[in-house]
């Protein structure tokens, strides 16, 4: 039986950050261009790599399919932090203390970053200096928290052990780290496009890459039908869409959560300062946000693989149930959906693509923890593009030689605990605004009726590896569960590796 609509969420799906700060526009492309380095991939990662190349003095432009910070960056909790849940001691076991300790040192230099270009430069974007928790409710997760404890001492990182945290939670026990950061992504990306333009590079958007060449020079052949020819090209775009050996396929997983922005009535309900996450099932992430004199606080969480099937609406549900249950009648104003890709050691993917060409770069592999980690990647590859030593190339080296770590984000990832989404029989059962797996003529087709009573029919074959894409009832779209491609309600790309929307079977009004 489904779970009853809590009508307290919003209908859309919206962005706090987004919704909170305007945004820039830029024109597609509208001709053939040469620079020395093409960037594709208009999120913290791209537009960091962009301003730091261009302040050396190359000639840089910056490419993005759909529009700039409206991937993971625009969609994020907004936490510039080293402490991603409990992986030091982890790390310590599988590469050593030495890796270990130039992991963490990567995030505080990229924490830094920010606070060293937000001065600068003079942008305003709500940054702040907080102390970040992993906590856990549970006695069994205790042990956990110590062994990440000795690891903290083993590296010297700054933090402490505690019994209990000013939260409205049962708190077993919490595990604190000095010297972290949140601010407001949106604003400070847009401070950064701001100096980009000043120092001339040249920005598009709704300018997809579909195919790379690479000969003598590296051609982009993008969606408006112009190329742009480069010495170097940086794939900053989530999942790299040139992929010679198929290697981030196989070792890049898809995964999406969930976040609210619950208002907060600040005579009921004063929130902590701090960053806080848990270590238990299911998955919990809090911080304070605020915009236009009012205050809200980020409730996120519920991860899962892309495309699993399961409900994504019910997961909203369940959010909003554990911020009502904790923070009272609030109002909830925003909610949205992110997804990034995990590796199999938790480590990102910055560097060179491949083995075999010498002037085509990535960033990616995240793991949801993206910010200082991009932040301090776009260091990495503005020296490895200028032929400069960094302390951290090997350490996120696509090439490095991968050990595997312990999955401890399964939170969430039961299917048993969750509803799949509502399946009508027909293609006229269908409600406005609502999308199904339908059987037609005894196949499998994707339909969806949009807000105008038209019907759209699609083939739900992802056209990047030819997976099956399930619907996303909570956001709207069809997802790929093999490789994390999003298409929309009717079937274009969001999110790649694909770069060609799903296949249209027919169309009824």
């Amino acid at each position: 039986m489904a779970q009853q609509k809590n009508s307290t969420l919003p209908e859309q799906t919206q962005s706090f950050w987004r919704e909170t700060e305007k945004q820039l526009k830029y024109d597609q492309l509208d001709k053939d261009i040469e620079v020395d380095t093409a960037i594709a991939g208009g999120g913290i990662a791209g537009i960091t790599t962009a301003y730091l190349l261009a302040k050396r003095g190359k000639k840089v432009a910056l490419l993005e399919a759909r529009e700039l910070i409206n991937g993971t960056t625009g969609f994020t909790t907004a936490k510039l932090t080293a402490q991603h849940n409990l992986v030091y001691d982890e790390l310590i076991n599988r590469y050593g203390q030495s890796w270990a300790k130039s992991f963490y040192q990567a995030n505080m230099e990229g924490i830094a970053l920010v606070k060293q270009l937000s001065e600068e430069l003079g942008i305003d974007c709500d940054l702040e200096e907080q102390e970040a928790f992993v906590f856990t409710q549970d006695e069994e997760n205790r042990s956990k928290l110590l062994k990440e404890l000795e690891a903290y001492e083993k590296l010297g990182i700054e933090g402490e052990f505690l019994e209990d945290l000013p939260l409205s939670l049962d708190i077993e026990a919490a595990l604190m780290m000095r010297n972290q950061a949140q601010f407001h992504p949106v604003k400070y990306l847009n401070g950064l496009l701001k100096e980009l333009v000043k120092l001339d590079v040249e920005i598009f958007e709704q300018t997809r890459v579909m195919e790379i060449e690479n000969k003598d020079s590296v051609i982009c052949h993008t969606e408006p039908g112009y190329k742009v020819t480069s010495d170097d090209l940086v794939v900053a775009t989530h999942f790299p869409i040139h992929e010679p050996n198929k290697f981030y396929s196989g070792n890049l997983k898809p995964e999406g959560s969930y976040a609210l922005a619950v208002k907060v009535n600040n005579e009921l309900n004063e929130f902590p300062d701090g960053m806080y996450i848990n270590a238990d099932l299911p998955r919990r992430t809090l911080r304070k946000m605020r915009a236009d004199g009012e205050d809200y606080i980020l409730v996120g969480g519920e991860s899962h693989p892309v495309g699993d099937g399961t409900s994504s609406e019910q997961r909203y549900e369940k959010l909003a149930a554990y911020a009502k249950e904790n923070f009272g009648e609030d109002e909830i104003v925003y909610r949205w959906f992110s997804h990034d890709y995990l590796s199999p050691d938790r480590l990102p993917f910055i560097g060179l693509l491949n083995e075999k060409e010498d002037n085509i770069y990535t960033a990616t592999g995240f793991g949801k923890w993206g910010l200082a980690n991009a932040v301090v990647g776009g260091k990495v590859l503005a020296d490895l593009i200028e032929g400069e030593q960094n302390p951290y190339t090997q350490l996120f080296s696509p090439q490095r030689k991968i050990g595997e770590m312990k999955d401890t984000e399964k939170a969430n990832k039961h299917p048993e605990d969750y509803e799949t989404y509502t399946r009508p029989e027909k293609p006229e059962d269908l409600q406005k605004k609502q999308g199904a797996i339908l059987k037609v003529d005894g196949n499998d087709v994707g339909a969806y009726k949009d807000e105008e009573g038209k019907l759209h029919m699609l083939d739900l074959t992802c056209t990047h590896l030819g997976c099956g894409v399930e619907w996303n009832d909570g956001n709207a779209t069809w997802d790929c569960p093999c490789h994390g491609s999003r298409f929309s309600a009717t079937g274009e790309v969001i999110d790649g590796p694909a770069v060609e929307g799903l296949k249209r079977i027919n169309e009824e009004s």
